[in-house]
């Protein structure tokens, strides 16, 4: 098969699970989009609508782990649509909300349900796609989280403010049911001749480790002990990271930095997350084309991540925004095409979704640890321009990580 050239089954499947990751990203940045008018309404002040927006990562790096190993042990169609069903409750719920404590246990338990998602629609890629397809097929999937941005800011805050919060959290509660329809038809357990594949490989490995069969802590041994996946997940602990601290905190750098408005700073977002949208998929294409390894090319538009940040944090003309704005997106997000189609290479066929899970823990660390480094550059240092760029080391150090990993 043409490496750029899916079947109908292929397109039907990558649909489906671009669908439901962006809705995992829509899920997420709902409570972001509408927090000003949710905090006036319950009289939340900023700190806490942003330890709301925290424990929604909280919830989630708990469960990226087990949610790839249970993707593994389960089948990826029934942790898609556990987490669709999952998420949508949990939204709906949250047009309920009267105090902070319920909302932070509502946060927590969105990012329990969209824990399993990334890792089980990767394993599915992985099964759905051969070599020379998935990166494509990743740079396309990929897209969505930068996507998601631009989708949620498109409805949320208006039926927030024409109908009301609890409307907006009800209306994307809806989503996630449509999409759910979807997922039940096309994405289907894997085919017999795939299923002997992966139980073979299962034997195999089971037979390195001279064991009858593998069992969890061995899998994770496994998956510890390949060199390729602790490079990626060292490099998406600082890529990562920096690209979700760096994206939560732009419109605050913009605002409070350059004095333009909400509403401006929001126009060079929606940019920002366009220029991501085209980018991933557009590198993934270009991996599976030009001759070049994956972990290279990797770790060349890794590094550039580094400039691109310090080049729109340096940037004082808001109408240069638009043009630094775009540059960043492209640099924030475009690695992580090729990062994830590297996860989806390096790990044996029966773990893509425990591994995927693993690096992913990592990633969500980082994206943990980023705000709160920013936050104390800025108290030590009173600049949300000096503290864009002290992080803009990481995504080099990140990059230097891919060199080491070996393809076949």
């Amino acid at each position: 098969m043409n490496r750029l050239s899916f079947s109908r089954t292929q397109i039907l499947i990558l649909l489906s699970v671009w669908l439901t990751f962006l809705l995992s990203f829509v899920m997420r940045l709902s409570w972001a989009s509408v927090m000003p008018i949710l905090n006036e309404a319950l009289h939340f002040t900023a700190k806490m609508g942003s330890q709301h927006i925290s424990a929604f990562y909280f919830g989630y790096a708990l469960t990226v782990l087990p949610g790839g190993i249970l993707a593994d042990k389960i089948g990826y169609r029934r942790t898609i649509l556990f987490s669709l069903i999952g998420m949508a409750a949990v939204t709906a719920l949250m047009s309920t909300i009267t105090d902070y404590n319920m909302a932070w246990g509502l946060r927590f338990l969105l990012g329990i349900m969209s824990g399993p998602v990334q890792a089980s629609c990767l394993s599915a890629i992985g099964d759905h796609f051969g070599p020379n397809q998935r990166g494509a097929a990743v740079g396309i999937f990929m897209s969505c989280t930068s996507f998601g941005i631009t989708t949620v800011n498109l409805y949320a805050p208006y039926v927030a403010t024409h109908y009301g919060w609890q409307t907006a959290f009800l209306a994307t509660a809806i989503l996630p049911l449509v999409v759910l329809v979807l997922c039940y038809f096309t994405v289907r357990k894997p085919s017999a001749e795939i299923l002997a594949q992966r139980e073979a490989e299962a034997s195999e490995a089971a037979a390195k480790l001279g064991v009858g069969q593998t069992s969890l802590v061995e899998n994770l041994k496994h998956i510890v002990s390949n060199r390729n996946i602790r490079c990626l997940a060292i490099a998406g602990f600082f890529a990562t990271g920096t690209t979700w601290g760096v994206t939560q905190w732009a419109n605050l750098y913009m605002v409070k930095q350059l004095g333009v408005t909400a509403i401006y700073a929001g126009q060079v977002m929606s940019v920002f997350g366009t220029a991501a949208l085209i980018a991933k998929p557009t590198i993934g294409i270009l991996s599976d084309i030009l001759p070049i390894k994956k972990n290279h090319l990797a770790a060349l538009v890794m590094f550039l991540f580094g400039p691109a940040l310090i080049l729109f944090a340096s940037t004082s003309n808001p109408n240069m925004l638009f043009v630094t704005g775009p540059i960043l997106g492209i640099g924030a997000f475009m690695h992580s095409a090729l990062t994830n189609a590297l996860v989806v290479q390096s790990a044996a066929p029966h773990l893509r979704g425990t591994t995927a899970g693993f690096v992913n823990l990592f990633n969500q660390i980082g994206a943990l640890l980023a705000p709160l480094l920013l936050g104390n550059v800025l108290v030590m240092t009173g600049s949300y321009q000096m503290s864009l760029m002290s992080i803009a080391i990481a995504p080099i150090i990140g990059a230097c990580a891919l060199f080491f990993i070996r393809l076949k």
